[in-house]
């Protein structure tokens, strides 16, 4: 299953920016108040990952003490040339260390947003109307050309910057317009329906490319597609309004725990001893996941909370 799963990568830029974006319109400053008011919403932007990711780093480097029979200098090695990992400022630096391999999309979703900040802060209708889609129709064609139509890219070797940061400066920038098309009133003229219908080919293309299904189908028109359907998603013309509700709420936030934590679960639960099947090998695993999602949640909120209350009482 979703053997080109990478596609949701496309999805997750897209919604960030469109975020973003919403974000930063809510923002007013002057000239002179525009760094600190940056630098102050990208702080808080940042440390809103570090308590789960910090975790995940700790987990990682006390099962790779106990698995892997390294001398006391391999495991400093290792260490030392985990900084930008820990950091999360890998995608700005030269590859030194692959620790949580798929936090690359974190790490270069908080680098295009450093950069960007103080842009949309200032130049926001500018930005997103003129510079967003000219830019991210330049950097995609790039791709496109240096790559033979690939998208799925990483730390490919571009003279700007890795190929993986590129592609999230293009589907973050187009995030941005999605969210000014949304605000525009586009869509109130147009069907509700036909919008909701699209809206669900879109993703229905994405999940069928996912499972090669659509294997033929270029990836860049994939994100075409979703380029449009996110911004309908977030339209209160095409919201069902199915998943706003509190449940699905704590579902967002269970969600970055478990994408950290999946593959390091699954280093144990598959080297379990198990004569019961694959589907209940499977279900135990999404449970071990889930309940090794709520342990980081538990612990590092308890001790945000520690930390905070003893900020106050400074």
């Amino acid at each position: 299953l979703f053997h080109s799963g990478y596609i949701a990568v496309e999805f997750f830029f897209l919604v960030s920016g469109y975020l973003f974006a919403n974000s930063l319109s809510k923002i007013e400053c002057t000239d002179g108040e525009l760094p600190d008011v940056s630098i102050r919403f990208m702080k808080k932007k940042y440390l809103s990952f570090m308590p789960y990711h910090l975790f995940m780093v700790v987990a990682l480097f006390i099962y790779m003490f106990f698995h892997y029979d390294w001398g006391m200098a391999k495991y400093m090695s290792k260490l030392l040339n985990s900084i930008p990992d820990i950091l999360l400022i890998q995608m700005s630096l030269k590859r030194q260390q692959d620790l949580l391999g798929h936090e690359w999309y974190i790490s270069a979703m908080l680098f295009v947003m450093f950069i960007l900040t103080p842009i949309i802060i200032k130049y926001r209708t500018k930005y997103t109307k003129i510079a967003a889609p000219v830019l991210s129709l330049l950097i995609l064609s790039y791709l496109w050309r240096s790559f033979d139509g690939a998208l799925g890219l990483v730390y490919e070797y571009t003279v700007p910057a890795y190929a993986g940061v590129l592609r999230a400066f293009a589907e973050i920038s187009l995030g941005c317009v999605g969210y000014e098309v949304c605000k525009s009133g586009f869509f109130d003229k147009a069907n509700k329906y036909l919008l909701i219908v699209f809206e669900l080919f879109a993703y229905i293309c994405m999940i069928l490319f996912a499972n090669d299904i659509m294997e033929s189908v270029s990836p860049y028109v994939i994100l075409i597609l979703l380029t449009c359907a996110v911004p309908i998603s977030f339209s209160d013309k095409a919201s069902v309004g199915l998943f706003n509700n509190k449940f699905v709420y704590f579902l967002g936030k269970l969600s970055f725990p478990i994408y950290l934590i999946h593959i390091l679960v699954r280093q144990f639960v598959a080297k379990l001893p198990w004569n019961y099947g694959y589907a209940s090998h499977l279900l135990f695993y999404i449970a071990a996941v889930i309940v090794s999602a709520m342990v980081c949640i538990f612990v590092m909120d308890n001790i945000t909370r520690m930390f905070e209350k003893k900020k106050k009482n400074r």
